[in-house]
């Protein structure tokens, strides 16, 4: 009876009486060929689109007993690499020049894996398909770096950064920014487009937000530095300046952004609507409407005069009337007693 092979490593199975004088070289090969399916190595030049690892029965020059193998060549195409069609496993160091096309790795007739350009694949087959080991992996735990190249997808789980509270920073890159978004573990800070974030939020750029904004159990500062020209504005529903804070010139306006003559503007601009430039409205009946507080003298040369040239006057306040080309001042009397 004739020598038969195996499906898997194609080692030769000695018959019963043959091989005379040859068992012990056919024994070694098969030695071999076992220590290949363990520890061997082999590079592979892919030669066409649709390329095969050499098979020889009972041989060791087979390319697909080996369990690492290095793929190389230029591919010209979409390519296929297969084995045969029984169930078996690699390592595949692909290290094709790729450019735009893809290389899979499959069981002859079978359905391939695709491999990616310059990595290191862990595949296993059934005979029939080829699986990355990798693509569904379980729980994975790296005690070193760990770099990835490609997209990261988390899809059904949550992302925990620094569980143990370690004084471990975060850091993501955009195109032009370094530091887009920053975790600053010792400080307990963030930085948007910031390096060294100073405060829990810190945010360098222009920021947009389209809910509501809650200001709870804290106080709200604009322009802590008293930067020059940092302009503060708040829109209504037909007003685009409805309250303007004009920080140049250091001047409030409401329905105005060029608040002029006064530290204070109000701009009542419609012409048609029915509603005054102020309302005043104390609920508490004993407390004045207005407080004026300025300096006062016995003449007309302060905001404040006792002059009190008409009746039982007290004296005046003050006021400036502009018609829209001659600006004069005027007085307001007041009384001591209703």
């Amino acid at each position: 009876m004739a020598s038969t092979y195996s499906s898997t490593l194609n080692l030769e199975l000695q018959a019963s009486g043959e091989n005379s004088g040859t068992w012990g070289t056919i024994t070694n090969n098969n030695l071999q060929k076992l220590e290949s399916a363990v520890k061997g190595y082999v590079s592979v030049a892919i030669a066409s689109t649709s390329d095969s690892l050499d098979v020889d029965d009972g041989t060791t020059a087979d390319e697909q007993s080996n369990a690492i193998i290095k793929l190389t060549g230029t591919l010209t195409g979409n390519t296929t690499m297969q084995c045969e069609a029984v169930e078996n496993w690699y390592i595949v160091d692909n290290a094709a020049t790729m450019g735009t096309y893809t290389l899979g790795f499959k069981p002859a007739s079978g359905t391939a894996t695709n491999l990616v350009a310059a990595s290191k694949h862990l595949l296993y087959t059934d005979g029939s398909t080829m699986f990355d080991v990798l693509d569904d992996a379980g729980n994975i735990t790296a005690n070193g770096t760990l770099d990835v190249a490609g997209a990261v997808n988390f899809d059904g789980g949550a992302f925990i950064f620094n569980e143990s509270s370690a004084d471990l920073d975060f850091r993501i890159e955009s195109n032009g920014a370094d530091h887009m978004f920053f975790v600053d573990g010792g400080n307990d800070r963030i930085g948007i487009n910031n390096a060294s974030p100073s405060v829990t939020l810190d945010v360098v750029g222009a920021a947009k937000i389209s809910g509501n904004v809650d200001l709870d159990g804290g106080g709200f500062t604009w322009n802590q530095s008293s930067a020059n020209d940092l302009d503060f504005r708040c829109e209504t529903a037909t007003l685009a300046n409805a309250f303007f804070i004009d920080g140049s010139a250091d001047k409030i306006g409401f329905g105005t952004s060029t608040p002029a003559d006064a530290s204070v503007e109000i701009n009542q601009a419609s012409t048609t609507a029915a509603i005054a430039c102020l309302s005043l409205d104390q609920d508490d009946t004993d407390k004045a409407f207005i407080k004026f507080d300025g300096s006062s003298a016995s003449d007309t040369s302060g905001n404040l005069t006792t002059d009190t040239e008409i009746g039982d006057l007290t004296g005046y306040i003050r006021v400036t009337i502009d018609d829209g080309t001659t600006a004069t001042d005027r007085w307001i009397p007041y009384y001591a007693t209703s």
